[in-house]
């Protein structure tokens, strides 16, 4: 049984009865979040008040999926000597 301490990546999950997974979350453990894109999601509450303390934007899961892509393709493209670092 995981208990209901906080983990070093700033968020824990709380577990009931129903609850079984650790990707799953309550409702009332969710945050409708609106992205810069337009969409409404509901994210859980523990990460996005941890973005919200550390200054981050909130973004629902295609746009921060998107976000990640692109750092990859720079760092690889970085890394792979296409781009200089002075460019950047």
């Amino acid at each position: 049984m995981i208990e209901n301490e906080p983990s070093y990546s700033g968020s824990y999950v709380t577990h009931t009865a129903s609850s079984r997974c650790l990707d799953m979350f309550t409702e009332e453990n969710g945050m409708n979040v609106y992205c810069a894109c337009g969409r409404i999601v509901n994210l859980d509450r523990y990460e996005m008040q941890l973005k919200i303390s550390l200054g981050k934007d909130l973004q629902c899961t295609v746009c921060r999926n998107k976000r990640i892509s692109q750092e990859i393709d720079f760092m690889n493209d970085l890394y792979n000597g296409l781009i200089d670092e002075e460019s950047y």
